[in-house]
């Protein structure tokens, strides 16, 4: 008896229309109103606001950060399986543009008028004298001429690949996939640049006399481990709104192994900063350690050590959690919520030292950051296939197995 051969059916477009959903018109609303909020509580309390905005901000420009970071490192490896949910990534790229307008709010002078010296005190002219030979690196006009390099790089790196990605669904044209390729080595490596100078000025630079030569990886461990995370949320909501039917389990165990990889990986970094620092013991090394487990704070740093590192690594080791969606999307949740609490307990003992006081304006800033944000990116998702359904790669993607 003759065999039939099996046919491949490669998987058609799929459009996101924003109008059939209410959470567009919810997200417009909450933008709105948490801008009216915002303006509130900067006039009422400037310092509360810097921080909890900055936390806001931060929270969900690492996620941006890590998507551009698996987007070219997709291209730079020339990875098949993860063309289903790359353009989850590009879409989150594709905001770094609107991450300019809502990094803007950080910057507002203190009482002195000294440019963002709320947040980087070494901004403030009375710490500008004591930095010495450093002075002109940590000037307020160097701090800007960098910011606008980060923005202007990531922005336009960023909209290459979601731009070249979008054209090859016009003509398929396996030439924009070479492209991509090629440029991709070495974005990879003005991304590590970038993203650890970029670490040292706005995240370590809230402790502007604390010295790690680590942080530039740990920083990195947040914003890869993060977006990983993020993008699995994503496709869990793309596929109970029935979208994304084409991935199958052996996708969500591949993304499952690079979560677990990843988590640990942070941790890497993470514990292997505390333990230079700790057996140097080096006082403008130790300093960060000693403020952040004072009081209360050091509560916070166990459960990150809990619920961010231990927890995650139990639950993903089995195989089964990582083939289902299900299992896999609830540690990916659990995972961003522990990443909101290390960023928390990172930034907000310089605002409040010993005691954790939460404030509505980090509920407001948040809200109205990831709304602004959740609204945008639906818009930049519904103008293309929510898939590079054109990619060369695609029959690659639908026959992975493990």
């Amino acid at each position: 008896m003759s065999g039939h051969p099996h046919t491949l059916h490669l998987p058609p477009p799929e459009r996101l229309v924003p109008s059939k959903y209410a959470l567009t018109g919810i997200f417009a609303i909450l933008s709105v109103v948490g801008i009216i909020l915002s303006a509130l509580g900067a006039w009422h309390d400037r310092v509360q606001f810097a921080y909890s905005w900055f936390f806001a901000f931060y929270f969900f420009f690492t996620i941006a950060l890590g998507s551009f970071f698996w987007v070219t490192l997709h291209h730079a490896c020339n990875a098949g399986w993860g063309v289903l949910v790359r353009r989850v990534w590009e879409n989150i790229v594709a905001l770094i543009p609107l991450f300019f307008i809502l990094f803007l709010p950080c910057c507002i002078p203190t009482s002195g008028g000294a440019f963002g010296g709320i947040l980087w005190k070494y901004l403030t002219p009375e710490n500008q004298a004591a930095l010495n030979h450093a002075k002109d690196w940590f000037s307020p006009m160097s701090f800007s001429f960098r910011v606008v390099v980060y923005f202007l790089y990531f922005s336009l790196a960023g909209l290459y690949y979601w731009r070249r990605s979008r054209m090859q669904d016009i003509d398929g044209s396996p030439v924009h996939t070479r492209n991509m390729i090629d440029h991709s080595y070495l974005a990879l490596v003005i991304f590590g640049v970038l993203e650890t100078f970029l670490s040292f000025d706005w995240f370590m630079g809230l402790a502007w006399s604390w010295s790690s030569s680590l942080f530039g990886a740990y920083n990195f461990g947040v914003c890869a481990q993060a977006s990983l995370a993020a993008c699995i949320v994503l496709v869990a909501i793309f596929r109970s709104a029935g979208f994304l039917g084409a991935l199958n389990s052996e996708h969500f165990y591949l993304m499952g192994k690079l979560l677990l990889g990843f988590t640990m990986l942070w941790a890497y970094f993470a514990f292997g900063q505390f333990l230079l620092i700790w057996y140097a013991n080096i006082p403008e090394e130790t300093i960060f350690y000693n403020d952040h487990n004072r009081g209360a704070w050091m509560y916070l740093s166990f459960l990150i050590i809990v619920g961010k590192f231990m927890l995650p690594v139990m639950y993903l080791l089995a195989q089964d959690t990582k083939k289902s969606l299900r299992a896999l999307t609830a540690i990916a949740i659990w995972i961003l919520i522990m990443h909101g609490v290390e960023l928390y307990w990172f930034i907000m003992p310089y605002a409040h030292p010993t005691s954790i006081i939460p404030s509505i304006q980090d509920f407001v800033a948040f809200m109205t950051v990831g709304s602004i944000l959740g609204f945008a990116y639906i818009r930049v998702t519904a103008s293309a296939s929510l898939f590079p359904n054109r990619d060369p790669r695609m029959v690659e993607c639908l026959t992975v197995t493990n």
